[in-house]
């Protein structure tokens, strides 16, 4: 297996109909793939991982460097695994906030406004703290050895992370009805973004 990982620009600024329309995707598609991995945004600016078979992970590849969605992609790293880092994750999701960086160990002077693909580019040590410090909720290496010599465990590990990716579409969803309500956009905008939340919602 191999796991890649890239920063890029989005073509243009992600609403939040837009982001839960990509995660969606990313999950429905990597399930069939046997892809896992995990997935920043803020400013603008893409960090993710993938990770799987290298023939798959190579397909996959080609199609984001073609994604109108993106641009300026910058190859981060490309190596090869033996045990996946984000296992129980089709994509995992975070949008990057000043709270959350406050808990990342080692980035003192790093702040959401600094989540930028210039930054990233020039900064490796940030990115591998960043990427270490987002992907600790969703993987533990204990459970994935306790998974391989406990069916029980393997079943509650996977029902878990279930939970937190329904958690992360509702925390989507919901972001982005307080924000078209905020700008005072219509219900039809409003009701856009729930409606999409709850067909993944139902589905999962």
């Amino acid at each position: 297996m191999i796991q890649v990982a890239y920063v890029s620009r989005s073509a243009e600024p992600m609403s939040d109909q837009a982001l839960l329309d990509l995660l969606l995707q990313c999950r429905k598609n990597n399930r069939k793939r046997g892809i896992t991995g995990m997935l920043l945004y803020a400013n603008g600016t893409f960090l993710q991982a993938i990770e799987g078979e290298e023939e798959v992970i190579n397909a996959l590849v080609e199609e984001i460097w073609n994604d109108e969605r993106h641009t300026d992609i910058q190859l981060l790293h490309r190596r090869e695994i033996e045990v996946r880092e984000y296992g129980d994750w089709s994509m995992g999701f975070e949008r990057v906030t000043d709270a959350d960086l406050r808990q990342v160990e080692g980035l003192h002077d790093f702040g959401a406004k600094d989540f930028n693909f210039d930054y990233l580019v020039g900064n490796q040590p940030t990115v591998e703290s960043l990427i270490r410090h987002y992907r600790e909720p969703h993987w533990d290496q204990m459970l994935c050895e306790m998974a391989a010599k406990d069916k029980v465990i393997e079943h509650l590990n996977s029902a878990l992370a279930q939970l937190r990716e329904r958690a992360q579409i509702a925390r989507l969803a919901l972001e982005g009805v307080t924000d078209a309500a905020r700008k005072g956009e219509s219900p039809e905008a409003i009701l856009k973004v729930c409606e999409a939340a709850m067909a993944s919602l139902r589905q999962n």
